[in-house]
């Protein structure tokens, strides 16, 4: 199923053997059995925020108007792949660049301040950051850190998401059973990307529905996808 899956992708199967094989010297699988692998989530610290993308906008709680900060001023940035993961981390975590050492987000997230700093660390921040709760701004701060997301450039990604998949659907029955799949992976992926990645700002910074709309939109996509998906992998290990 891993071979045919692959083939279905433009790969071939020599491709799959060797990308498992590295993968598993990397810690990111498991072999288990011949030809049989697991996942280990724990190599993979996205892999909570991309499996938990339909249910993600169930994180947020309303905002007070508080917002938590993260100092890092002392991050080493010789070290670049450290660094990558540590913006990265910020990046999942929707946190912005205030200034140079400080970035914020707002504090409407479950858990709070401490959900953050957990969140990061899981994320592979760098542990030379430090994470607290600003309760105050002045008013000219406070207007210059609600314009660090850029709110109508993301509604408009959001709803270019949302006409992708429209209209990937939309076509569906002019394309082969097998691009249709690798149609289904390829801009999926690409729209989870898109949610996992939006900052989950509340209403006073941004609309909430182009988001909510989207995940529901992509709820329905997957679906149809993975019932695609097994029905070919299952008929290839038949034949």
């Amino acid at each position: 199923m891993l071979t045919l899956a692959g083939e279905i992708m433009g790969l071939t199967a020599a491709n799959m053997r060797v990308s498992a094989a590295r993968m598993c010297t990397e810690g990111r699988i498991t072999r288990t059995t011949r030809g049989t692998y697991r996942l280990q989530t724990e190599a993979l610290p996205a892999y909570t925020e991309v499996s938990s993308w339909r249910s993600r906008i169930e994180r947020m709680v309303p905002w007070d108007g508080t917002w938590n900060a993260v100092e890092h001023s002392r991050v080493r940035r010789s070290d670049r792949a450290a660094l990558r993961a540590h913006n990265n981390a910020l990046l999942l975590a929707g946190v912005a660049d205030w200034t140079p050492a400080v970035a914020l987000r707002p504090n409407n997230l479950d858990h709070g301040t401490d959900g953050l700093r957990a969140t990061l660390s899981r994320l592979g921040a760098a542990p030379e950051c430090h994470v607290y709760r600003i309760d105050e701004l002045s008013t000219e701060d406070g207007e210059a850190v609600r314009r660090l997301w850029d709110s109508t450039s993301r509604t408009r990604h959001l709803q270019e998401a949302s006409r992708a998949l429209a209209d990937a659907t939309r076509t569906s029955n002019a394309r082969t059973v097998t691009e249709d799949a690798r149609t289904s992976l390829l801009l999926g992926s690409a729209v989870i990307s898109t949610i996992v990645r939006d900052p989950l700002l509340p209403e006073e910074l941004a609309p909430l529905t182009p988001l909510i709309e989207l995940i529901e939109q992509m709820k329905e996509f997957q679906d149809h996808a993975l019932t695609l998906w097994l029905e070919l992998l299952e008929d290839g290990q038949r034949t």
